[in-house]
């Protein structure tokens, strides 16, 4: 009964920790080399033409690993077919668990743009990214 115990308690103590949980709800993309599972929402959730937004994301480990404390978020937007990104930096807040906030976006003409987020975990930068069709 004793070894019964002693397994019983070394198993317990080698469970891993539960996997993060998601804390943004929407649209969910995989980073282009895959290491990272990335949802955002926007705030309106209609985009507006000319008119400041926020994105709210999420950058999680595909792995189901929690995410590194230093790792960061950057969010941009470019319309590839003009050659032209946005005309505004958007401020970033970090959340906390790799939960960030994207303030003062702003898609200033209709048409498609590419959205896209840098997940930076120290020296390596993997970019996810998808489209929005503005009409």
């Amino acid at each position: 009964m004793r070894s019964f115990m002693i397994i019983a308690l070394t198993l317990s103590s080698c469970a891993a920790p539960a996997p993060p949980t998601w804390s943004v709800e929407g649209e969910e993309l995989l980073s282009n080399d895959g290491a990272w599972r990335i949802r955002w929402r926007s705030e309106p959730a209609e985009i507006p033409l000319n008119a400041p937004f926020t994105i709210e994301a999420q950058a999680l480990p595909a792995d189901g690993a929690h995410p590194d404390r230093d790792m960061a978020l950057a969010v941009d937007a470019a319309m590839p077919h003009h050659r032209h990104g946005m005309n505004r930096l958007p401020r970033m807040v970090p959340l906390g668990g790799g939960h960030f906030r994207a303030e003062g976006m702003l898609f200033h003409m209709e048409g498609r743009w590419e959205l896209y987020f840098d997940v930076s975990d120290g020296p390596m930068t993997e970019r996810g990214q998808t489209e929005v069709f503005l009409e």
